[in-house]
């Protein structure tokens, strides 16, 4: 089921990134979606998540944006993922 799961959201993020060049809407809902599942199928996929967020600010602004706009059940695993204020001060 996990495998599913995981090849489900590898679906979903590539719908995504394919939406955001296309003139079809959705692909930040899409890529949303995949991170949620990814996040919540693989413990090394949210770690690698986190490591981004936390070094990169022009991946994490979006993804706090796009946690802001969608509901609870897509962006709680999101959440979890993001930077500690401690992480974020060695950035500055």
């Amino acid at each position: 089921m996990k495998v599913i799961l995981s090849g489900l959201a590898i679906l979903l993020l590539v719908l995504g990134l394919f939406s955001m060049i296309s003139p079809i809407p959705g692909g930040t809902l899409f890529i949303a979606a995949g991170c949620a599942l990814l996040i919540c199928t693989s413990e090394r996929a949210a770690r690698s998540i986190q490591a981004a967020r936390t070094s990169k600010s022009w991946i994490n602004k979006p993804m706090a944006w796009v946690e802001e706009k969608i509901g609870e059940r897509l962006s709680g695993p999101m959440r979890r993922t993001r930077p500690t204020s401690n992480e974020m001060q060695g950035e500055e």
